[in-house]
């Protein structure tokens, strides 16, 4: 229609160059709706791995009852493994056959649930000192592999899950250090609130016995059992 003069691109009143606008704004909406509703079955895998192959003692040992090993495995989890694959698996799919601006909101999207769900995961674990070490190796892991994404802003929060899980690494004899370290909002990079971290710290195995010490370093007095 073009060759023939039948219709001008630049005339933006013209019904064909409105029809063919309206038919990308559609694709563009099918396409970004088929990627959400992709994103949502990836998500549900990824929260199905977490709760079926993280074992109790990943993250605290004494949870199963057997002394320690004489050489512990600080190496990340299965299920750590697991989800790395899944979701790198699925990021590779788009490379090459979507443009790059596509690709790179697909993949922040991805990450950024990716840390939404590993949050809901941690609120879910106890976690001793000894077992902290899995759990850095696990965060150590995650990190590696958003990096390779090349997204900054997507990377602070991996930066922040690797920060928060070195609260769990502070001895019992250390609550002051620990205080400080929830304190310390900078430290998370704004992702994380000292509440926030708070609630995590709760999340240690020996919480209840440390909890009237670091209340007392954050507050100025000790707990009390209502």
């Amino acid at each position: 229609m073009v060759a023939t003069r039948l219709t001008d691109r630049s005339d933006f009143l013209d019904p064909a160059v409105k029809e063919k606008k309206r038919f990308e704004q559609m694709l563009d909406e099918r396409v970004a709706a088929g990627l959400n509703k992709g994103i949502e079955v990836l998500m549900t895998e990824v929260e199905f791995v977490c709760a079926t192959t993280q074992k109790a003692d990943d993250f605290n040992p004494d949870a199963s009852g057997n002394p320690s090993p004489d050489v512990m495995d600080i190496g990340p989890s299965e299920t750590a493994r697991k989800i790395v694959e899944i979701v790198s698996s699925h990021t590779r799919m788009l490379i090459g056959s979507t443009d790059k601006n596509m690709l790179d909101v697909f993949n922040q999207e991805v990450g950024l649930r990716t840390f939404t769900a590993l949050c809901k995961h941690l609120k879910r674990q106890r976690i001793s000192v000894a077992g902290s070490i899995k759990l850095i190796s696990d965060m150590n892991h995650y990190f590696s592999y958003i990096q390779t994404l090349k997204n900054q802003n997507l990377l602070q929060y991996f930066i922040a899950l690797r920060e928060l899980a070195q609260i769990y690494l502070v001895g019992a004899e250390d609550a002051k250090e620990l205080a400080t370290i929830i304190a310390d909002g900078d430290r998370f990079h704004g992702i994380f609130r000292a509440e926030d971290v708070y609630e995590y710290a709760g999340r240690r195995a020996d919480w209840f016995q440390i909890r009237p010490k670091v209340d007392r370093a954050l507050y100025g007095y000790g707990c009390c059992v209502m």
